[in-house]
């Protein structure tokens, strides 16, 4: 197979990966910061860059689902389906119980901002606190960061036989997303951190993706019993 044929089935993963690593990293650095209280609350959920910063981050966790979705079938000799396309399906049910809370954090909450901010009335923030505590809503996303976990445990063990590259980036994705939960109770620099390290680590993973051997070396069986089944060569 040529050199260009061999790039041109990396590229979805590589591109999927890195726009991950862009938009989980943008998602914290561009959220507004203030306190979520009186009428500077209001402003910041108002503000374009609150729907912004959290439609960054449910682009962040699809794109992660398609890099692993596009690492599944990449090449002519792909992966066995039962290590990454397990990942996906993961990742997928995590996407689908997350994005209702971000989408109603994104435009329900700035809506509420808005109308707080026009009619000068702060005390309707107290809409927020029903939103976020409701406990169907606290369910689903709780779910979708377990779901998260697991997606973060299984990536950091199948890269981890696949060379330092991947191995780091594996080990940096696995860590970013086992503590999505607990950094959210962390301060502003923590979370910008983090989303910082996570995005390194997705990138990390792009980088041993493009530069993966020609001919994939495929170890067979699950990753939970099995570490490198990926076996990307960072050559």
């Amino acid at each position: 197979m040529s050199s260009h044929r061999t790039r041109a089935l990396r590229a979805p993963a590589v591109l999927a990966f890195a726009g991950s690593a862009l938009a989980l990293a943008a998602y914290p650095i561009l959220r507004p910061w203030g306190p979520e209280t009186g009428l500077e609350g209001a402003s910041d959920f108002a503000s374009a860059a609150w729907p912004i910063a959290h439609l960054l981050g449910m682009i962040g966790f699809v794109t992660l689902a398609l890099g692993l979705r596009a690492l599944a079938t990449m090449g002519p000799n792909p992966w066995p389906p039962g290590s990454v396309r397990r990942s996906e399906t993961l990742a997928w049910l995590a996407v689908a119980f997350l994005l209702p809370f971000y989408g109603g954090e994104a435009f329900g909450l700035q809506a509420v901002g808005q109308y707080a901010v026009e009619a000068q009335d702060p005390a309707v923030l107290s809409i927020a606190d029903t939103f976020r505590n409701g406990p169907l809503a606290l369910t689903t996303f709780g779910i979708g960061l377990l779901l998260l976990l697991v997606v973060g445990v299984r990536i950091a063990v199948e890269l981890w036989g696949s060379g330092p590259v991947a191995r780091l980036g594996g080990l940096l994705v696995g860590a970013g997303l086992v503590t999505y939960l607990p950094q959210f109770y962390g301060t502003p620099a923590v979370r910008i951190a983090h989303g910082i390290i996570l995005a390194a680590g997705l990138l990390l993973v792009a980088l041993a993706i493009s530069r993966q051997a020609g001919r994939p070396q495929v170890l067979r069986g699950d990753p939970v019993e099995r570490a490198g089944s990926l076996s990307l060569e960072a050559n």
